[in-house]
């Protein structure tokens, strides 16, 4: 598929903008003024810590004041650093409308970000970004002040669309590590800065306020926030004190649209369509052809909510032999969010017959016999209440069933990091470092939704790259079917949806880490080219115990069945609970009320720029409801009970019920002992720097050798759990047949329900490894501000937690696919590994970087990655036996793959101050970059520790190995036109990416491998000092209204069409910014 022209791209969206201007203005706000960056000379010696935890004496610090310096402040530190690496300065975040570190970080080379909640579900648009991939790895470690930090999630590091870029003074980016530098980053390490009281020269006070505006959500929140700092010489030395805060909150929404599901068929020569046979033949006449089974749209309204805390205190000795810093930052990020989703459940038109034109009608398709157009229908299958009273039948015959999902999120990530710094100048050639580190961290999330369910057929007209035209229309009815009768003609009559289904999932882990090092520094005479010794050790010790449900599915009521006891027999009336039923937990009795439901139109849908395939609306249950989990889930049960009777005493439940109310949880908590994870790793590291440089004649070679080696011992725990299922057959009604497990036989089932027992055996898992990980990094300067890079490290990224779980969690599944594929029950599940090792790297760095003004530079970066061990995922057929009983089982497990894959690619830097032009234009000015990344021979991984999918075994419906490697573009670059003159800073920023693969298997059916298409977007800023101490701004975000397309791999010829499209905020905030102090 052709990617969208940019320049179509830039002439979207504009008309509006003059109005959403209008209503920010309204509502004026507070924003924090940059405070001074850390100036450049601590990334001389090529490790962030030092940057974090030593400053230089007032009179040699950078004050940033505008957008020039700014630049200038970060070049300073590209330029004079070891390593490679680069950076953004607090001016750089707060100038543009970045909320989170996720969103700075795109703007530097080689760094790009995606905008969904998980690769593997590319269904959840996330507005404000996230994903970070360096120089197309996600194998990135994140630091606070040159120290580890995380999130207490299945992942290793911080959450970065999590952090508040408010609290930061600056981000760093090492590309080639040097020795002295924490292990764990092949595609580089990304280090935040927070400010220090010593960055200034005495007393400072900051204050913002801000505006939020996003015109799709027609919604403002408030942005505050306040720094505090001072500084004073004592007795006893310099002692500087500071401590900040900010609440930012960003209440925004994204719309979607979506083709769901191509499917291979045959067009027959009569024009009727068929199945395409297993063995791949073309029965004679007929045509292979590609038809989708139905479609999607949806809503989500997000209410995201940041926290920050930070506090630093230093002290200075007189005579600068001695420094202390103790710094601490809390990153509290709550986000909330309410999903309302109308998706054809195509895995149901599969089963039932599969999608057909609509009688009478027929598909229109392009010269690749791929669907262009039609209207699609299906048959519904059995349907229970067609064999009761005639008031009853009222499920349709044909008619694409759809799941009408309303959805709540709510999650927490609570972070605190306590650092604490020691600095001693032992003599005039040895300095001693201590350093110690305490994290703590929690992650709290609740998730709830619940399925209604509707019949409709849907026309679809594709429309190139565009969005598609999609219109759900009524099915027909035919003999006495009464659904959407001449009494009841509306989608937003109760009467015309019913209840499916329900899920929950929660999750509720911690984690904390100790660490300390210690570095000594032994420096040599100004005459000598060796520089300096560095030495060092560090000890960490991280315990991380990961609470994570599976996410649990389960029936309130079907077509298929319904009216029926706990032990199956049938009572009351047939078919499922629809809306207008009256409910009273009971399927044997009359009475109640009928259960809760609101009608939901997806007003303004993307902006009225595409047909609304709705029309009125659907039935869903309450947005307010699904949002009180526990009323909710009591509502649900109340329908699961007036459709099935749960089960009888003593067995576990045939219906969906709370977490908490499975079988075989642990006592007070929602939690299966297989779901509780928890892992501890220590870690012994030990390096040696040799710094070296000094100027030979007219040239300056400098640099560091050194080596690290790391012991890492890690140990994890779970169980071997045989989930307590029963399984009954009953006579099945009215002369259908028997499913294909209950046609094996009652000894088959018996030994089913023997098998699955609930019992638990203990797992305990112990693994050590070991790397030594050599780096040189020489830098030469020629003169005339030319100098050129070459370096070397080979570095490891260790395996997430939740990748290193122990656990099997061993559930037989007897559905009929299951059984007619395998011949009977076969147990499909994926377990951890606590036996992976880290990912290695090898990567090698070339650079030639020419400096020609303190704003100026070009610069072009060239790059070769060498990976061994990436991780991946492997199926074995194993058995497995219980209570005296055996089956078979397919085992997904992740692995180190034996392949070495490789990444290579350049990154091209610009960036230019024009104060050479006459007049006002002195003031323009320009900084981008290109970068260009491509791969081969990386193994494909369909890892998520988190995916309930791989859980089931389901695997990529084409060959993945032909694919991209996920997360990859080719091309990114940056475009960012500024101008500064007197009081008035303008910015623009443009930031666009080639199409990537999102993921090599979709999170649901088809399990098809999903692209993101190219994707651009502008964000523009204006600030004007209006006095010496308040400045105000106005940014926007999103301006030309990006309209982010998928699409879905078809066959294994890589054939792509159009997936899905989504559209989000344009975003406006007006800020008010105060500093004063000097």
């Amino acid at each position: 598929m052709a990617e969208a022209p940019v320049k179509d791209r830039l002439l979207k969206g504009s008309t509006s903008l003059l109005a959403i201007c209008t209503v920010a203005l309204a509502s004026p706000a507070f924003a924090q003024t940059a405070s001074p960056a850390p100036n450049g000379s601590s990334s001389d010696k090529g490790t962030p810590q030092d940057s974090a935890q030593t400053s230089d004496t007032p009179e040699t610090e950078i004050i940033v004041t505008g957008i020039r310096q700014s630049l200038s402040s970060a070049q300073a530190i590209k330029k004079n650093s070891e390593v490679v690496v680069d950076s953004i300065s607090a001016e750089d975040i707060g100038a543009l409308p970045d909320r989170s570190v996720t969103e700075a970080l795109q703007r530097i080379p080689g760094v790009a970000i995606g905008h969904f909640d998980a690769g593997v579900d590319p269904d959840h648009f996330q507005p404000e970004g996230s994903g970070v991939v360096v120089r197309g790895l996600t194998y990135t470690r994140s630091e606070l002040n040159g120290r580890d930090t995380f999130t207490a999630n299945n992942g290793r590091g911080i959450s970065f669309a999590d952090v508040p870029s408010e609290l930061l003074g600056g981000v760093d980016v090492f590309k080639s590590p040097s020795a002295d530098m924490i292990e764990g980053g092949i595609a580089g390490i990304v280090n935040l800065r927070t400010r220090l009281p010593f960055d200034q020269n005495g007393f400072i006070i900051t204050g913002a306020l801000e505006n939020n505006y996003g015109d799709l959500a027609h919604k403002s929140a408030p942005t505050v926030s306040i720094l505090v700092s001072n500084r004073w010489h004592t007795g006893i030395g310099q002692i500087g004190l500071l401590a900040s805060f900010v609440r930012s909150e960003i209440v925004s929404r994204a719309d979607g649209l979506q083709i769901s599901n191509y499917g291979k068929r045959v067009l027959n020569a009569n024009g009727s369509l068929g199945q395409a046979p297993a063995d791949g033949s073309l029965p004679a006449g007929g045509k292979f052809v590609y038809v989708p089974r139905g479609a999607a749209m949806r809503s989500q309204d997000f209410d995201r909510v940041r926290y920050g805390y930070s506090a630093a205190a230093q002290w200075r000795s007189n005579d600068d032999s001695m420094s202390a810093t103790f710094q601490f930052l809390r990153s509290d990020s709550r986000e909330a969010w309410t999903e309302h989703a109308v998706e054809i459940a195509t895995d149901n038109v599969t089963s039932n017959g599969d999608s057909q034109p609509y009688p009478g009608t027929t598909f229109a398709f392009d010269d690749e016999g791929i669907f262009t157009g039609g209207v699609i229908t299906a048959p519904n299958g059995y349907r229970a209440d067609q064999w009761g009273a005639a008031d009853n039948v009222r499920t349709p015959i044909n008619g694409l069933q759809s799941n009408n999902i309303v959805r709540a999120v709510d999650q927490r990530f609570l972070t605190d990091d306590y650092g604490a710094h020691f600095e001693w100048n032992a003599t005039d050639r040895l300095t001693v470092k201590l350093d110690y580190q305490h994290v703590n961290s929690h992650v709290n999330n609740t998730d709830f939704g619940i399925w209604t369910s509707s019949f409709q057929n849907v026309d679809i007209r594709m429309n190139g790259n565009d969005p598609a035209y999609v219109n759900f229309l009524p099915p027909d009815n035919k003999g006495a079917v009464l659904y959407q009768n001449a009494a009841h003609p509306s989608y937003l009559d109760p009467y015309n949806s019913y209840y499916r289904s329900a899920m929950d999932h929660i999750e509720d882990s911690d984690g904390n880490e100790d660490a300390a090092r210690i570095d000594l520094d032994y420096s040599f005479p100004e005459d000598s080219w060796l520089t300096s010794i560095r030495a060092g050790y560090r000890y960490a010790d991280r315990d991380n115990v990961a609470r994570f449900t599976s996410y649990n599915w389960g029936v309130l009521s079907e077509i298929w069945g319904g009216g029926s006891d706990a032990a199956g027999a049938s009572v009351g009336r047939g078919g499922p609970v629809w809306l207008d039923t009256p409910v009273n937990g009971n399927p044997a009795t009359a009475g109640g009320s009928p259960g809760p439901g609101e009608a939901f139109s997806f007003p303004n849908f993307f902006r009225g720029d595409v047909n609304l395939p709705t029309h009125e609306g659907r039935m869903f249950l309450p947005a307010s409801l699904i949002q009180d989990y526990a009323a909710a889930s009591n509502a649900a049960l109340q329908i699961g009970d007036e459709w099935r009777a749960r089960a009888l005493t003593g067995q576990c439940p045939q219906n969906w019920v709370p977490l908490a109310q499975r079988c075989g949880v642990v006592a007070g908590t929602p939690f299966r002992p297989g779901e509780i994870n928890p892992v501890n790793e220590r870690t012994n590291a030990a390096y040696g720097v040799i710094r070296f440089g000094n100027p030979i004649g007219k040239i300056n070679l400098s640099g560091n050798v050194g080596v690290r080696y790391v012991n890492t011992q890690r140990s994890s725990s779970g169980y071997f759990t045989f989930p307590q299922t029963t399984y009954t057959c009953t006579p099945p009604q009215n002369n259908q047949p028997p499913t294909p497990f209950c046609a094996l036989g009652p000894a088959v089932v018996a030994n089913a329900n023997a098998f699955q027992n609930g019992a638990l055996t203990p797992i305990d898992a112990k693994l050590k490894y070991d790397y030594f990980l050599p780096s040189a990094n020489v830098k030469l300067e020629v003169g005339g501000g030319l100098q050129f890079r070459a370096a070397y490290n080979k570095s490891i990224a260790p395996p997430d937690f939740g990748l290193t779980r122990s656990f099997y969690n061993i559930q037989l599944n007897t559905q009929d696919q299951t059984i007619n594929t395998n011949g009977g029950p076969v147990a499909i599940f994926n377990v951890g590994n606590p036996y992976l090792k880290p990912i290695e790297g090898d990567n090698f760095d070339l650079t030639a970087e020419w400096y020609f003004s303190s704003v100026g530079q070009l610069t072009i970066s060239g790059f070769v990655k060498e990976l061994h061990g990436v991780l991946t995922n492997g199926t074995q057929r194993l058995s497995f036996t219980n209570n005296g009983v055996t089956f078979p089982a397919i085992v997904t497990t992740p692995l180190n793959a034996t392949d070495t894959g490789h990444v290579k690619g350049f990154e091209v830097g610009y960036q230019q101050t024009f104060g050479f032009l006459p007049g006002i234009l002195k003031g323009l000015g320009f900084s981008g970059n290109f970068t260009y990344v491509d791969s081969k021979g990386v193994k494909q991984s369909t890892l998520s520790a988190t995916d309930p999918d791989v859980a089931a075994g389901n695997i990529a419906s084409v060959d993945t190995s032909k694919l991209p490697l996920q997360g990859l573009s080719k091309y990114t670059f940056n475009l960012t036109p500024f101008y500064q003159n007197g009081g008035l800073e303008l910015r623009a920023a443009y930031t666009w990416r080639s199409r990537y693969l999102l993921t090599p298997r979709d999170v649901i059916v088809p399990f098809a491998p999903v692209f993101n298409e190219a994707t651009g977007q502008l964000d523009a800023s204006i600030f004007y000092q209006v006095t010496p101490n308040i400045r105000l701004g106005l940014q926007g975000v999103n301006l030309l209204n990006e309209v982010l397309e998928t699409t879905q791999v078809i066959n294994n010829d890589l054939v792509r069409r159009p997936r899905s499209w989504f559209s989000n905020d344009r975003r406006l905030t007006f800020s008010v910014r105060a500093r004063f102090g000097n």
